[in-house]
């Protein structure tokens, strides 16, 4: 009898867990953003950019990480959110031309793969941010696939590995 107690309470809980609405997290942008975009610092610029480049509007992030780029020289996280922002908007030119300036050699060569593959694709239509992240999925996978090799076939070149 006691067990069949247990099963009772552990399917009350699970549905009082799963009637639960989840709710993500929301960004609420307070203020105005021409003032900004004028008279803003690199900080003000950086998370005022990063609230449109979640919101998917990459025509005002591009403005804003732009700013930031004339702001500031030393800082440079500002260039991953710009180069995927102009991806997201089919600027593949500007993306390019701003591959030099990514910190980060891994997101260089992934962003790299992407561009190549995009660009082969052909301009018929503009690519939706759906089917860009497909592809990126696919040359993050294919970059962890070449590593994996990478290893296994430099275990086979050293002298005296293994057991």
């Amino acid at each position: 009898m006691s067990d069949h107690n247990y099963f009772i309470v552990t399917i009350i809980i699970f549905i009082l867990i799963a009637s639960r609405p989840v709710y993500s997290q929301e960004y609420i942008f307070v203020g105005d953003p021409k003032i900004v975009l004028e008279k803003g610092s690199y900080k003000q610029n950086y998370n005022t950019g990063m609230y449109f480049f979640y919101k998917r509007e990459w025509p005002l992030a591009i403005e804003f990480f732009s700013r930031c780029d004339k702001l500031t020289r030393k800082r440079v996280k500002h260039f991953s959110p710009l180069t995927w922002s102009h991806i997201y908007m089919n600027e593949y030119i500007l993306a390019i031309r701003s591959i030099s300036s990514l910190p980060n050699r891994k997101e260089k060569q992934l962003v790299r793969l992407v561009l190549k593959e995009i660009t082969s694709l052909g301009n018929k239509h503009r690519l939706s941010k759906k089917e860009i992240d497909t592809v990126v999925q696919d040359k993050k996978n294919l970059i962890k696939k070449t590593r994996a090799n990478l290893m296994a076939m430099s275990k086979h070149e050293i002298i005296n590995y293994g057991p």
